[in-house]
């Protein structure tokens, strides 16, 4: 039998997925169905094997422990009150649509099982939140301490605080899972110069659990930076781009960084907003202005020689009109930009060129993505 709508290929590779998950243990199907979003699991049980939708659609235990354990997809803000900063969540619209989340409530992830400060901020983050890197800041010591958190599972640890002589301008998280489960990454921390122009270069490795300092970030161009936000990972390097329409790239394999361009098509599109992005796992520029936005991906991934194409070009005049200082700011699918405003978030959908607004808390910063059914375990 051939699923509606799927090529022969796509069925083929389900089957091989379903029987390949068939062989892992019991209690570990268990730990990663549970952490799924209960409308994936609706819709996709079936499909699988009969055992899966017997648990998922009749298990009252697996039920009330999904319940439970189950956070909603969202985003993160910090939000400035007089005296302090504290974390905010806002979770996606799509979360309670469908008949499964009217029975099941979903929870909101929170960073309250961090130890007890009086600020918490939000220095980094990985690709949908896996992995959160934060600073807190105690009332009793100057010093801050940083984590590494995981808030699906609601971990985290301590780690060393870097050389904070310089203060940070941009950070980067890079992570990796091994066959046996045990999270790897780096974290990239780019300080600007004292004279604005370079990088303090500092590395943080999870295996020998130390900062190490690397060589400074010198451009070739005088007056070269780099925008801000996460450092994008994809190929084995972090990502940003700079004032001057290039791309910089650190590989944290070989520890070394280079700079390449983007298309002439693209350096010649000028008074445009630009972001960089992950979409399906692939290097991605959003140009914006008041009356268009475009997505372009790096088809095929060479700092020698990039193949650039343009995936979308939309109509957003009517749009701006119904909401002001409006920016791109990160995909949340392979088709949904994530938008911000002054006062909300907008998700717009490149296929049908529509858009859903999210009311966003008073003083909130920027978004940081939170998808606990693409997190690591």
């Amino acid at each position: 039998m051939e699923l509606k709508g799927s090529t022969k290929v796509e069925y083929e590779e389900r089957e091989i997925v379903a029987q390949e998950m068939q062989k892992l243990p019991h209690d570990v199907i268990y730990e990663i169905l549970i952490r799924a979003s209960f409308s994936t699991l609706l819709c996709q049980s079936q499909w699988v094997c009969k055992d899966w939708q017997k648990l998922i659609t009749c298990d009252t235990n697996f039920q009330q422990s999904h319940s439970k354990r189950a956070v909603s997809s969202g985003h993160f803000f910090q939000v400035k009150t007089f005296n302090q900063t504290i974390v905010s969540f806002v979770p996606s619209n799509n979360d309670h649509e469908g008949q499964c989340n009217s029975v099941h409530e979903v929870q909101s992830p929170s960073l309250d099982f961090l130890p007890t400060a009086k600020s918490i901020l939000i220095a980094g983050s990985s690709l949908h939140g896996s992995l959160l890197c934060c600073i807190t800041k105690s009332s009793c010591s100057p010093i801050p301490s940083y984590y590494m958190c995981k808030p699906a599972s609601r971990e985290w640890r301590k780690i060393p605080n870097p050389k904070t002589r310089f203060k940070s301008s941009l950070i980067g998280i890079a992570v990796k899972q091994s066959s046996c489960s045990i999270l790897r990454y780096k974290i990239l921390r780019l300080s600007q110069s004292n004279t604005g122009f370079g990088y303090h270069c500092q590395l943080f490795n999870s295996e020998s659990w130390a900062w190490k300092t690397l060589s400074f970030v010198q451009f070739k161009r005088h007056g070269t930076f780099l925008k801000g936000g996460d450092g994008i990972w994809v190929n084995g390097g972090l990502h940003w781009l700079t004032n001057y329409d290039e791309v910089f790239v650190f590989d944290t394999e070989r520890e070394t960084w280079t700079t390449f361009k983007v298309s002439p098509e693209m350096k010649n599109i000028s008074g445009a907003y630009r972001v960089a992005v992950c979409c399906d796992g692939k290097l991605g520029v959003i140009y914006n202005t008041h009356e268009w936005m475009e997505l372009w991906i790096l088809e095929s991934y060479s700092t020698t020689a990039p193949t650039w194409k343009r995936k979308y070009r939309n109509d957003t005049r009517s749009l701006h009109l119904n909401v002001k200082h409006l920016y791109a700011h990160h995909m949340w699918s392979n088709n949904t930009v994530m938008m911000m405003s002054r006062y909300e978030l907008i998700a717009f959908n490149c296929d049908q060129n529509t858009y859903t607004p999210t009311k966003v808390p008073v003083s909130a910063g920027v978004p940081y993505a939170f998808q606990p059914q693409f997190c690591y375990l």
